[in-house]
């Protein structure tokens, strides 16, 4: 069976993280050639070292806060291999605290890395994909979107509510120029990411009960992995979903319950 993106490349920022590491270690494994971003060299160099042997990879540093280095990243991945097929936006800024505490300062960063990072790398690769032909675009946002129950993530569910927005928004613009996009919700994930956010949600609640964001709260009783949202990812990203844009993939075991 031919691998599903050879002779695509996919630039994946946020590839550092738990979520993005496994997404460039998938996308690699399906034959991408893969652009690897996040905030430092120390931490993206051992992800490409996993990488299948042979795999095709850049590796370059950025801060996605910066529009500057954002379009220059592009760019400079352009120039490298030619094309970029496949755009995974994988950042975050992880302040969790209750929310009469989350100063101004602590909400402008949260927005700025997110929302509005994820903004900058689709405003920078979009005319590209329109004039190569078309692409995909795959925005990882968080169950916090649609349900924003875990009291220390506040500033991060309203950055993956309106993550969603600009997604079903892009879709709708760039659907007839032939770019796809689509994002994923994931619920709780096991990784460090997850082990912060229990804590900080445990510390909110003291000794009383914790309502909400600790547990998984899905009816297959258990948290996902990276692997499972990479799935995810994989299928957005190749021609599996070649007939699918401006959703929402609810990767979370069930645990969304609004309709």
């Amino acid at each position: 069976m031919k691998p599903l993106l050879e002779g695509k490349t996919a630039w994946v920022t946020g590839a550092a993280g738990a979520i993005g590491a496994e997404i460039c270690r998938r996308f690699a494994a399906e034959g991408a050639r893969v652009i690897l971003s996040g905030r430092h060299e120390r931490t993206l160099a051992p992800v490409a070292a996993e990488l299948p042997a042979g795999a095709a990879a850049l590796v370059r540093p950025l801060d996605v806060t910066d529009r500057s280095q954002v379009d220059g990243t592009a760019r400079e991945a352009i120039a490298r291999f030619g094309r970029i097929d496949v755009l995974v936006n994988s950042t975050t800024n992880p302040i969790f605290n209750r929310f009469e505490e989350l100063g101004d300062d602590d909400w402008i960063a949260v927005l700025d890395a997110k929302l509005l990072g994820y903004m900058r790398t689709a405003r920078a690769i979009l005319p590209h994909m329109v004039e190569i032909g078309g692409g995909a675009i795959v925005n990882v946002s968080g169950r916090g979107g649609h349900q924003p129950n875990s009291p220390s993530h506040m500033a991060g569910s309203c950055a993956n509510g309106a993550v969603n927005t600009l997604t079903k928004g892009l879709a709708n613009m760039y659907g007839p120029r032939g770019v796809r996009v689509n994002a994923i919700a994931p619920g709780p994930v096991l990784s460090p990411r997850w082990d912060r956010i229990s804590a900080a949600n445990q510390a909110i609640a003291g000794d009383g009960p914790v309502r909400s964001g600790t547990a998984v709260g899905n009816p297959l009783g258990e948290a996902s992995t990276p692997g499972d949202i990479a799935d995810a990812a994989l299928y957005l990203a190749s021609d599996l979903s070649g007939f699918v844009t401006g959703i929402v993939l609810q990767v979370d075991g069930g645990g969304t319950s609004a309709l």
